[in-house]
């Protein structure tokens, strides 16, 4: 007999089945016993009537993997839909301690922390899987949408031979007699790549050496990036990203209904038009209007609470959850151009949602001239990026480029408190790949 999962039950109505998974949930009651079988397709109630079959159970634990056979038959008493009759039991790899977190009730009661602690566990939830199938529907999204609007796929490497960004902090590790870093972006590489595809993007790991300990930062995250040569300006990737972010939400509302009623979910709302613009000094402006908060800022940028403000100020005039905020501080790094017009501002752009930045970018300088020249000023050696510079001192478009924050996007959508419950295996301060540093107690989180 072919093995089916959960998701195929109304195929099988009134057949003899065999379904394999993991042992979610069981009771006895009396003459009978009630099994909930986990697979990739979701849940399934089995019931149990012969003793003998019943004694397979004793001394197991959720978490075992069974194989079950017996008559499907439609239960619309139950919250399953089916179940399986007269199921006669297999202990494929038996459990015999209990689960340190149950994870067979409607949700996981537990604290954050222990939640991270006994991670391969609690990801077997119903609802944590649901949160990490909706971000694979995200990466999925990303990039069929991105191929549709004429962008190619590309690798960048991981390991680098110099720092990719100035403004933040990088992981230095061995490399045979030398040293290596670990990316902190792909920008170089995309760029590099626009001069080769014209429109490319990539999806990959990257990592931050910045000591923060706030619920919306970590050490290492999925960034989703894009890159586009011969605009005219910047606002031709903002009408990219829009395009992006509503085939994104679309799909999700197409293929992930299920996973986001178990939560219920309200998607982000979007704009009918264009997406609403400011820039970060008008933005600073109507903070203080609305609250008191001086405008006058020592950098042109935005702290937690200002993005709140501005999020809610947003949702009351054009109804949406979406802001775009321009031309930030004047860049450090020394590959975007300033803003002509006001020199203290760099042409950049940050697409907030729900009092968050999802994704930065910044009009990139295509002028090799110009990069040796900021490079120079920065005290930087152009002996560590030759290839960089090859690409532009042999001709490269105007471009400009964008990356979203996968983890930040997932936690935004579900509305989660702290970034580390969007993230499969978190790294910070205390964990590494979401195991506690040896010798760190944990702290709280800012």
């Amino acid at each position: 007999m072919k093995r089916i999962v959960a998701s195929e039950l109304k195929e099988h109505v009134g057949e003899e089945v065999l379904m394999k998974g993991w042992l979610h949930n069981f009771r006895k009651l009396g003459n009978i016993a009630f099994l909930v079988i986990r697979d990739r397709g979701g849940l399934t109630q089995v019931v149990i009537t012969d003793k003998t079959e019943m004694d397979k159970l004793d001394n197991l634990y959720t978490g075992t993997i069974v194989e079950v056979t017996g008559k499907l038959v439609e239960a619309p008493k139950s919250k399953f839909g089916f179940e399986i009759q007269d199921g006669k039991l297999k202990v494929l790899v038996p459990v015999t301690y209990p689960s340190p977190i149950d994870i067979s009730k409607d949700d996981v009661h537990a604290e954050l922390d222990t939640m991270l602690d006994y991670r391969s566990v609690v990801l077997r939830h119903p609802k944590m899987q649901a949160v990490f199938k909706v971000q694979a529907g995200i990466l999925q999204a990303f990039a069929e949408s991105m191929r549709r609007q004429g962008f190619t796929e590309f690798r960048n490497p991981i390991l680098l031979g110099s720092a990719s960004e100035s403004g933040a902090s990088v992981f230095e590790v061995k490399y045979f007699e030398g040293k290596a870093y670990l990316a902190q972006s792909p920008q170089f590489y995309k760029q590099i790549m626009t001069g080769i595809f014209e429109r490319v993007f990539t999806i990959g790991t990257v990592f931050r050496a910045e000591k923060h300990n706030t619920i919306r930062h970590l050490m290492e995250i999925t960034q989703l990036d894009g890159e586009m040569g011969f605009i005219e300006d910047y606002d031709e990737v903002l009408v990219v990203i829009e395009q992006v972010t509503r085939d994104i939400f679309g799909y999700l509302e197409k293929n992930f209904k299920k996973e986001l009623d178990l939560w219920k979910v309200t998607l982000p709302k979007l704009p009918e038009g264009r997406f609403p613009k400011l820039k970060i000094k008008e933005a600073h402006k109507i903070i203080e209007e609305r609250t008191g908060k001086s405008a006058k800022r020592e950098e042109l940028d935005m702290d937690p609470e200002d993005e709140k403000e501005i999020a809610k100020y947003i949702f009351e005039k054009f109804g949406t959850d979406f802001l775009w905020l321009l031309n930030f501080k004047k860049d450090k790094n020394f590959y975007t151009w300033n803003n002509p017009d006001d020199p203290d501002e760099s042409l950049s752009y940050d697409l907030e949602c729900r009092g968050l930045e999802w994704l930065s970018g910044t009009h990139r300088i295509h002028i090799y001239e110009k990069l040796v020249e900021n490079m120079k000023k920065q005290g930087l050696s152009g002996d560590d990026a030759k290839h960089y510079l090859q690409a532009f001192q042999y001709g490269m478009p105007s471009e400009a480029g964008f990356s979203f924050g996968l983890e930040r996007m997932t936690k935004q959508i579900f509305g989660f408190n702290n970034i580390r419950e969007a993230t499969l295996f978190p790294s910070d301060l205390n964990r590494v790949a979401g195991a506690r540093r040896k010798g760190k107690e944990n702290e709280n989180y800012e």
